[in-house]
């Protein structure tokens, strides 16, 4: 039979089965999914899909939650975990009770997860959901849940905040003030109210700082009561408050602040006074920064025309000094911050890593670098996630420094292999999009001693669409990691680091991250060829990986 007969064959395939037929084709796929032949049933879904010449959504839907409902019965943490984070994925509705699953698991980091994708779902049932993950075994699920229920404004939020807060330990409660501020409704406003009178000066001084951040000037007049009290946190915290409220009103009681005998109580009333529009007291910032005061050399990066004191601070042979200058000028969109700023992002045999601190009333802060961190990684007191998640929002400012700038940095840390920072780095050339960043991105994908960079400058010369075997590369890469693990996550960090957050953030271990970024670009095509890849993928790769990746083939499909 010649080549062209078969092409007309095959083209009129559609026309030889009836409607019966395909109807029966694709049940029979439906079938076999719920029978748990997982291959049988894309297979069968595929010679349907090839007879009608079209995908179907409505029965890859269907096929997804039958296939997420047997993950989430399954004794293996592994294939569950991966069920839950595919339900997650999926936005289906449909998938909220097998997400509800993840909430009476054992492990609470498991549960956790469950919780941050019920809260993304806007459905009563979540509600419902969030309202019982209140009685949970564990301490951290349930202040969780209150930090969900005060973001969505829960009906019952208040009165499931204020329980748990009064059933705990008097040394849990200045974690609550941030709740009832995030809230804003009239019984949480009177809530706050009475948390600023509290006689924990701490609960006093976090209730401040939250009405003062979340721009609640209805307490003004509670708050200038405070700006004579005596202890030296809370009017530190209050002077800040001052400023971030624009209480103009207060500026002579903020100027007697000036003379207070402790360094953060001044500096808080002069950067105060400074925001609302009085400069004549910059110079002392300065020049408390020139003896080498890292909480002034961190505020002068909100002063202008302070660039010139910070540029001279960052040739400082004391790091600390250095390195918060450079913080500093980076705000100040200064490019002379670069040299110590590469020192900060380019690890080396320092081994240093990064934490904040704070002063006593919690408004000025700077940072600390601390060297040998692998030595020290035992430490509870040295928190490994603080230190990433600086160098990584580091980076992403120093997109604000001159084009030049900024491609020379991003050129070191190819150079250097800062592959901890290389999947922001490439988001971050993906989104410049100009000639000098997709030229550095071509010229990664060149890195033949560097494969994490080279497949990551591929996968992004894909997402820009860009000329040349990118999408083959991406694809055959993805084909070829049949066994790895694709999903590990991060440790969370604090609500206040959280609340512009708006996925559950995976960890930088490198193959899994590059994976689930490549099958989620693929996914967001949501084209014809997309969907046949990720088809493939769940019917030949990883079985484990099958459950999330069934996720993003619903998302893909919605």
């Amino acid at each position: 039979m010649g080549l062209s007969k078969i092409c007309l064959i095959l083209a009129a395939a559609p026309y030889l089965y009836s409607a019966n037929d395909l109807e029966e084709v694709k049940l029979h796929s439906l079938y076999l999914m719920q029978q748990n032949q997982i291959e049988e049933s894309i297979e069968k879904y595929r010679e349907f899909s090839d007879l009608t010449g079209r995908h179907d959504f409505e029965v890859l839907q269907q096929m997804g939650l039958i296939l997420l409902q047997k993950g989430i019965q399954s004794d293996d943490p592994q294939t569950f975990l991966m069920t839950l984070f595919g339900a997650g994925l999926s936005g289906s509705t449909g998938a909220l009770e097998i997400i509800e699953k993840g909430l009476h698991h054992s492990d609470p980091q498991v549960q956790l997860l469950a919780l941050h994708f019920i809260a993304k779902f806007d459905d009563d049932k979540t509600n419902d959901l969030l309202n019982g993950a209140m009685s949970s075994d564990y301490l951290a699920i349930r202040m969780e849940a209150a930090f969900y229920m005060a973001q969505r404004k829960h009906p019952h939020a208040v009165g499931q905040i204020e329980g748990l807060m009064f059933r705990l330990p008097p040394m849990f409660k200045p974690f609550f003030p941030s709740l009832f501020a995030l809230l804003g409704t009239s019984d949480a406003t009177a809530a706050l109210r009475r948390l600023i009178e509290d006689p924990d000066p701490q609960v006093r001084v976090e209730s401040i700082l939250n009405v003062a951040r979340l721009g609640r000037d209805d307490f003004l007049s509670l708050l200038r009561k405070r700006l004579t009290h005596t202890h030296v946190a809370e009017l530190e915290a209050t002077a800040f408050a001052m400023g971030a409220l624009k209480d103009s009103s207060s500026m002579a009681k903020l100027r007697k602040l000036i003379r207070s005998p402790t360094d953060t109580v001044r500096l808080a009333a002069i950067m105060a006074l400074f925001h609302l529009g009085d400069r004549t007291f910059v110079p002392q910032v300065e020049e408390m920064a020139k003896n080498n005061n890292l909480f002034a050399i961190a505020s002068l990066g909100a002063i202008s025309e302070t660039e010139n004191t910070l540029a001279q601070l960052i040739l400082s042979n004391d790091i600390q000094v250095r390195m918060n200058a450079a913080i500093a000028l980076l705000e100040r969109r200064d490019p002379r911050c670069l040299s110590a700023l590469s020192e900060i992002l380019i690890l080396d045999g320092r081994d240093l890593a990064f934490q904040p601190f704070s002063s006593v009333g919690r408004t000025l802060s700077a940072w600390k670098a601390i060297p040998a961190a692998e030595l020290r990684s035992k430490d509870p007191s040295l928190d490994l996630s603080y230190s990433l998640a600086m160098r990584e929002h580091l980076l992403r400012e120093s997109i604000h420094l001159p084009e030049k700038q900024f491609l020379h940095l991003g050129r070191l840390i190819f150079n250097r292999q800062q592959n901890d920072l290389v999947p922001g780095l490439i988001s971050l050339l993906e989104n410049l999009q100009t000639e000098g960043a997709i030229a550095l991105l071509k010229e990664g994908a060149e890195k033949i001693s560097s494969p994490l960079i080279r497949d990551y400058c591929h996968l992004a010369l894909y997402r820009l669409k860009q000329e040349g075997p990118y999408e083959e590369y991406i694809n055959h890469w993805v084909l070829n990691q049949k066994e790895a693990e694709l999903i590990r996550l991060r440790p969370l960090l604090p609500w206040k680091y959280r609340l512009e957050q708006s996925d559950y953030a995976l960890s930088p271990e490198e193959t899994s991250r590059l994976l689930i970024e490549a099958f989620l670009s693929i996914a967001n095509r949501r084209d014809e060829k997309s969907i046949a890849f990720l088809l493939e993928a769940i019917q030949m790769g990883n079985p484990k990986n099958r459950y999330a990746l069934m996720g993003l083939l619903m998302k893909a499909t919605e």
